[in-house]
C-alpha cells in the first residue's frame, strides 16, 4: 500500500513539474553585447512600444508569455547600441538570446566642410539656479520645452539632466525621450528618437546623456527633451525620508523657481499616470541640450 501510494505520489509530482516546465509561463531573453557578449542591464524590452520590461544585473528579461500576441512587435534597445526589433510569428520559437550591435560615436562625418561651413557647440535649455527638485511619482513624465527661435541648423548632439538624490535615487533608471515640437501645438507629439531607458550610475549632479550616434537634426520649431519616471516593477518600492516626508525611492529631477525672464520662450510640462500633459507654471526643469549647429 505504502509503494502504490509513493509511486503515485511521484508520478503526480512528475506531471506538475513537467507541466510548469513544458507551459511556457515566461519568455525569459538575455540581451548581450554582440562583440564581447556581456550582458546588457540597462537595456530595456518594448512590446509594440507600449509596455516596457526591466532588465535583471544579467541582462535577462522575464515577461509572462500571456502579455505577448502573434502579430506583436518587440523592441530592445539599450544606450549606444543599435535597436532591434522583431515581429512575433510563433510564442515557441521566441529568441532566448539577443544580440545588440555597438554603435559608433564619431561626429566627424557631421562637418560639412572645414574650409566654409564648420559646426559649433551650443548649449540650450534651462539656465537658471537649482533650488528644488521634482519628481516623486511612479508613472509620471517630466518635459521641457526648448525653443528655437533663432531658427538655427544642426543636430542635437546630448542632453543634460539635473538630478538630486533626496530620494536616495539618483542612480535608478528612468525614460529618456526627445520630441520634435509641431507648429501650432503645446504639447509633443512626434517623437525623435526611439526612446531609451538610462541610469545615472556614477550620480554625477548633471548626467550627460550622449545621443551624437542618432544623428538628430535640430526641428525648425524647437524640441522636448522629457523624462518618464518609470512603473513600480522598476524599483525597489522602499519609501525613504525626505524633509520629513516619506516618498518613493525614485529619481529626482532639478527645477527652478526662478523669475520666468530667465527661459521665457521655453516652458515645463507634466503629466501623471499617462493621462494628458498640462502645462506646469509654478517650477522650470532643469534640463538643457548640446546642439552642433553650423558656424555661418
Amino acid at each position: 500500500m505504502k509503494i502504490s501510494f509513493l509511486i503515485i505520489f511521484l508520478c503526480t509530482l512528475s506531471f506538475i513539474c513537467k507541466a510548469q516546465t513544458n507551459g511556457n509561463v515566461c519568455w525569459q531573453p538575455k540581451i548581450i553585447d554582440l562583440s564581447t557578449g556581456t550582458p546588457l542591464e540597462t537595456a530595456n524590452i518594448s512590446i509594440n512600444r507600449k509596455i516596457d520590461y526591466p532588465i535583471n544585473n544579467q541582462g535577462a528579461a522575464n515577461i509572462p508569455l500571456e502579455k505577448i500576441n502573434e502579430g506583436d512587435s518587440v523592441f530592445i534597445s539599450c544606450m549606444g547600441y543599435q535597436t532591434s526589433s522583431f515581429y512575433v510569428q510563433n510564442k515557441k520559437n521566441l529568441r532566448y538570446t539577443i544580440e545588440l550591435t555597438p554603435v559608433s560615436y564619431d561626429l566627424k562625418a557631421v562637418e560639412i566642410s572645414k574650409k566654409t561651413n564648420k559646426l559649433k557647440e551650443i548649449t540650450v535649455g534651462t539656465q537658471a539656479f537649482t533650488i528644488t527638485s521634482a519628481g516623486i511619482y511612479y508613472n509620471s513624465s517630466l518635459g521641457l520645452y526648448i525653443n528655437n527661435k533663432d531658427k538655427k541648423t544642426g543636430f542635437i548632439k546630448s542632453v543634460k539632466i539635473r538630478m538630486f538624490d533626496r530620494a536616495d535615487g539618483i542612480e535608478m533608471p528612468f525614460r529618456l525621450r526627445l520630441y520634435k515640437k509641431v507648429s501650432g501645438e503645446t504639447f509633443p507629439r512626434l517623437e525623435l528618437m526611439e526612446p531609451m531607458i538610462v541610469q545615472n550610475v556614477k550620480k554625477k549632479r548633471w548626467f550627460n546623456i550622449d545621443l551624437s550616434h542618432f544623428s538628430i537634426r535640430l526641428p525648425e520649431d524647437g524640441f522636448f527633451v522629457v523624462v518618464d519616471i518609470l512603473g513600480k516593477e522598476y524599483y525597489s518600492g522602499k519609501l525613504v525620508k525626505s524633509f520629513g516626508a516619506f516618498v518613493n525611492q525614485i529619481p529626482q529631477f532639478g527645477a527652478t523657481t526662478f523669475p520666468k525672464a530667465y527661459n521665457k520662450d521655453n516652458y515645463s510640462i507634466i503629466k501623471r499616470d499617462n493621462k494628458k500633459w498640462i502645462l506646469y507654471k509654478n517650477d522650470e526643469y532643469q534640463f538643457q541640450a548640446k546642439i552642433l549647429t553650423y558656424d555661418e
